[in-house]
This record gives C-alpha cells, sequence and structure tokens, in this order.
C-alpha cells in the first residue's frame, strides 16, 4: 500500500507546527499508533498521528519511557 507520509516540524517551545515535506511510504501497515518508528531512507520518522494523513516528525533519538510522547518530541 502507498501511503503519503507529512512530514511536520513543531515551532520553537510550542504545540504549533507547520509541514515541512511530503513523502511516498511503501507500506504494509493501513495504520499507525502514536509513538511509532517509521525507518525511511535511512532516516527515522516518530508517528504523531495517524487519523485520515500520517504525520510524522523526524527521530535522532531515544523514547525515555517514563516521560510522556507529548514532552519528549513536541519541543525538540
Amino acid at each position: 500500500m502507498i501511503r503519503n507520509m507529512y512530514i511536520i516540524q513543531y515551532l520553537d517551545r510550542s504545540t504549533a507546527w507547520f509541514m515541512c515535506a511530503t513523502l511516498e511510504l511503501q507500506s504494509a501497515l493501513s495504520k499507525y499508533q502514536k509513538g511509532d518508528i517509521i525507518e525511511v531512507n535511512d532516516q527515522s520518522y516518530l508517528v504523531i498521528e495517524d487519523f485520515g494523513r500520517l504525520r510524522v516528525k523526524r527521530f535522532n533519538g531515544e523514547i525515555n519511557p517514563f516521560v510522556s510522547l507529548m514532552d519528549q518530541f513536541s519541543n525538540q
């Protein structure tokens, strides 16, 4: 299944974001969960949401299981 993946970037110290790019993704999954990691072209992306549109953020760190996901990636 080919899907469009929308790469977003958060504004500094805010929950507001803007779309930086769109990539086509060949995926066996029709739905992703928040916090999933997707590898495309040797780049990691963190799933923000998948409600009609797959929105992801570039990810270059590790997830801390003791801190909420929103606190970890909203201001990176």
